[in-house]
């Protein structure tokens, strides 16, 4: 997307719809720069200018503001968006979460890449929607995994979203359904581990319910008061009903 000074548009305003009735984002009124209901006192009126696609992002001359608040630490020149909420400038990479944009943990825009649905890196830190992956020892080998873009891998983890998948083996792991995997000796929902599950005899059955041949699961929950003898995919569209 692109900047547009805010004189440019009709009464200077930046006004979009919300729910049943409209909110002013952006305005120049009585020689000042508004956001929302908050004026920003410095702000260049004649080189102000908001990014279109972004209602609390803009910049004069001088510096990039988020809503009201002056981002004086950003380079004004560099700023782009990246993807996901992350953008960068040549010196940082930022995460943009409701009334705040603040900078990376790694602190370095050279080695940051943004990979895609929230999963970025830079040599020192893996990220998912700005939050550290923890269990991520080696940032710069994670990859997306295109099946199911929730999930990650690294070079010695599967990942979901920022939770590992605990000890399991890279070698025979394998995505299913519904945000189901498995390896050769155990089966997740998302990054939790099915307990007690019997390998051999775990099916999906529907949705986000499973079954061995002595339980049934909802997710990794199981399920005391339902019988996989007779628990099938009808029954699981007759839950839902209900």
């Amino acid at each position: 997307m692109s900047w547009k000074k805010l004189t440019d548009f009709p009464d200077s305003k930046v006004i979009k719809p919300s729910y049943d009735s409209t909110i002013t984002y952006w305005k120049v009124e009585n020689g000042k720069i508004w956001h929302q209901w908050k004026k920003l006192m410095k702000a260049d009126i004649e080189s102000f200018e908001v990014y279109e696609s972004n209602d609390f992002i803009a910049r004069d001359k001088n510096f990039v503001y988020h809503a009201w608040t002056k981002l004086a630490k950003v380079d004004r020149d560099t700023f782009e968006e990246v993807g996901d909420s992350y953008w960068k400038d040549k010196n940082y990479a930022y995460l943009e979460y409701e009334t705040s944009i603040k900078p990376l943990k790694g602190l370095d825009s050279a080695s940051f890449k943004y990979l895609k649905n929230g999963y970025a890196f830079d040599k020192s830190f893996a990220y998912f929607c700005g939050k550290v992956i923890k269990n991520c020892n080696h940032p710069t080998t994670l990859r997306v995994i295109p099946e199911n873009k929730n999930f990650a891998r690294d070079d010695e983890n599967i990942f979901y979203e920022s939770a590992v998948l605990k000890n399991a083996d890279l070698k025979t792991w394998k995505l299913l359904e519904n945000a189901f995997s498995r390896d050769e000796k155990s089966i997740y929902f998302t990054a939790r581990k099915l307990p007690r599950v019997d390998i051999d005899t775990w099916q999906h059955i529907y949705r986000i319910f499973s079954k061995d041949k002595n339980r049934v699961y909802c997710m990794e929950q199981i399920q005391e008061d339902k019988s996989p003898d007779d628990w099938n995919k009808q029954k699981v569209i007759a839950h839902y009903k209900e």
